[in-house]
């Protein structure tokens, strides 16, 4: 009997309309994982003990956090930006041979569920321990997905950022609904990004959320994912590459102003290099993906791996205030603060792998349901991954 036939590690040689390995995208789908990782240790080893933590200077005694954990952990917020460039990479995905309604209506259904699951799960945990009626409209704004305001979680900030960032996509598939002018609009984004950190935001004045729900500080990070993805699918050229390049500048620019105000905040001289090599790294791997795609099929099993994918999302969402609520229990509890912080991480994982395994699908069927009918998309199957994004607080 014949043997089955390899999947191929070469990239496309020429243009196609899309790439998209079968089940789950495994070295994004880890990446993401490892990324929302990065940001509930950061919160728990060194964004709790921020002057700045509106919720940690209630709850605990923030000269608990170790200074270790403030010195190794005081990175970790760079998994929002890895994120960002994550989402680029999959919209360019998803976008490609869709119509706007159908386009809209998925991120929708990803967005909305598990944010909705989350709010409300951190609303009932924190108001035993911190009964304030601001946080009813905390859980409104997170709930509802609202772009201003306070949230019941501080990391639901990213989730205005990545909506902006679907409605214009949306907007270009109803604008130009045969074309595929993604490239254009990752050009405009990347653009206002590298002109916003090379003056053009200290000439505007903008106040920090207005900025960046025009995304401006971030939209190079969405540029370089979306580019990241062309290039994959064999759309190359100099041009490709020097406006990645511009791109990968851009937000280093972002990680040394933020590793510098970062610093400030914890009292920390961090060395500079850090965050751009973990940055870096995590571009090493989404460029590599399709590459690292068959040896992780043969290795790994695409059931787990999905899962890990998909539970990102509510571990963003869930991590920062229940996180804060649970280690706050647990030292009032008598333990360290180390051992507290390291139950809660294993807590608050199964929590997001539940969520994801059960009451999010659950919700976003029921949604779907109730949703106005859309026009069948003329696109690839729609994806299953979520979106998440970056420190709060």
């Amino acid at each position: 009997m014949a043997s089955a036939p390899q999947p191929s590690t070469d990239l496309p040689s020429r243009p196609t309309d899309t790439l998209r390995p079968r089940g789950a995208l495994y070295a994004i789908d880890l990446l993401r994982f490892a990324a929302a990782m990065l940001v509930l240790l950061f919160h728990f080893f060194a964004g709790y003990s921020s002057p700045g933590h509106r919720l940690a200077s209630r709850l605990i005694d923030q000269s608990l956090l170790p200074d270790v954990g403030r010195l190794y952990a005081g990175y970790g917020w760079i998994g929002v930006e890895i994120f960002f460039v994550i989402s680029g990479y999959v919209i360019a995905i998803s976008a490609r041979g869709s119509r706007a309604l159908p386009f809209a209506r998925r991120r929708l259904l990803r967005l909305w569920p598990a944010a909705l699951i989350c709010a409300s799960l951190t609303l009932a945990c924190l108001w035993p321990f911190d009964p304030r009626p601001s946080h009813f409209e905390e859980y409104a704004r997170s709930a509802m997905l609202w772009p201003w305001g306070e949230y019941i979680d501080g990391s639901y900030w990213t989730l205005g950022v990545e909506s902006v960032f679907y409605a214009l996509v949306a907007l270009l598939l109803w604008i130009s609904p045969w074309r595929n002018r993604i490239e254009a609009l990752a050009l405009i984004l990347g653009t206002a990004s590298l002109f916003y950190w090379n003056g053009l935001g200290a000439e505007l004045a903008l106040d920090l959320r207005d900025a960046q729900l025009l995304l401006l500080p971030h939209g190079c990070f969405f540029a370089l994912g979306i580019f990241l993805h062309r290039w994959h699918a064999g759309h190359r050229g100099w041009w490709r590459a020097a406006a990645m390049l511009l791109m990968i500048g851009t937000g280093v620019q972002e990680i040394l102003f933020i590793s510098r105000a970062t610093g400030i905040g914890m009292q920390i001289a961090y060395p500079r290099w850090i965050g751009p090599l973990i940055f870096f790294g995590g571009l090493a791997i989404i460029a590599f993906s399709p590459r690292l795609q068959p040896m992780l099929e043969r290795h790994l099993p695409r059931a787990p791996v999905l899962l890990l994918g998909l539970a990102t999302y509510p571990l963003y969402l869930i991590h920062q205030t229940i996180g804060l609520v649970l280690i706050s229990a647990l030292l009032k509890g008598g333990l360290a603060y180390v051992p507290a912080a390291l139950i809660t991480l294993v807590a608050i994982t199964g929590a997001a792998l539940l969520i994801a395994s059960t009451a999010e699908p659950w919700l976003r069927a029921l949604m779907s349901q109730l949703l106005p009918l859309s026009p069948p998309s003329r696109g690839p199957v729609p994806d299953t991954r979520q979106s998440a994004s970056r420190r709060g607080g």
